[in-house]
């Protein structure tokens, strides 16, 4: 049974990513509710690589997500874009009639960063980003690439949405938002680690900004922090020999700058 499962893994390694990172995700949800567990596509690529590429597989995934040599350039684009789409969200809101209440602190945000450090989504990365990204590269383009990924990763987050956790502008954000992902991924020779950053910053001002609106102006701010994304200039500019490629994992064929087989 064991080496029957192994093969079947072995076959089709994609697929099985996918279906052990919903799997363990959304283990909690039957209890805790809308409650998606972040850590489950990144154990969920341990597990796959371990069984299809071994040491050299899970060498390549540590190794991508603690690439943060990167660049101050990238540093300052994963850690102020979230800054700024949430600023300029906040304002277009305002300008279209929306009543704003008090943000909280920012000393208070602080006091939540060791939460987020622990439970944040940007513990999705090493699965999302340094397992599953490269692999959808390798014999399609950037943005087809995206558009799978993104496709994928909306349909993990789908407890949220019948829960109510989150809106049903967060389509549109999550497909954008991966584009940027993408963009940013292989700008940096493919660190899996200032992903991890963008994520983390996008989690830390998504937790200022967003409590200050209620109601449907809580709903026209998600809409309009959508929007910024989707008209981000990487979401055009990912496609092939628009940036750079990621290097190779174990047991991969090298993206060439095209991002075409």
């Amino acid at each position: 049974m064991a080496s029957t499962l192994s093969q079947m893994i072995k076959r089709r390694p994609l697929p099985a990513f996918f279906g052990l990172a919903y799997l363990l995700s959304w283990c909690a949800v039957p209890w805790a509710g809308p409650q998606l567990l972040p850590w489950g596509p990144a154990l969920a690529a341990v597990i796959i690589l371990a069984v299809t590429e071994g040491r050299a597989g899970l060498k390549d995934l540590v190794s991508q997500t603690g690439r943060w040599r990167v660049g101050f350039t990238w540093y300052a684009v994963a850690i102020s874009l979230p800054i700024i789409y949430g600023l300029s969200a906040t304002g277009l809101n305002l300008l279209f009639g929306a009543t704003m209440g008090e943000l909280d602190p920012w000393t208070n945000l602080l006091l939540l960063i060791p939460l987020f450090l622990l439970l944040g989504g940007q513990w999705e990365e090493p699965g999302w980003t340094g397992y599953a990204l490269p692999r959808l590269q390798v014999g399609r383009s950037a943005i087809a690439a995206s558009l799978i990924l993104s496709v994928l990763r909306l349909g993990w987050h789908l407890p949220l949405f019948f829960y109510g956790a989150i809106t049903w502008a967060d389509t549109v954000f999550i497909i954008a938002m991966q584009f940027v992902v993408t963009w940013l991924y292989n700008s940096t020779r493919g660190s899996a680690f200032i992903i991890i950053v963008l994520h983390l910053m996008q989690n830390v001002t998504g937790g200022f900004f967003n409590p200050a609106f209620s109601g449907d102006d809580a709903v026209g701010y998600a809409w309009l922090r959508a929007a910024l994304y989707g008209s981000s200039p990487s979401v055009w500019w990912s496609g092939p020999g628009r940036h750079s490629s990621p290097r190779p994992a174990a047991g991969r064929r090298q993206i060439p700058a095209s991002g075409q087989a």
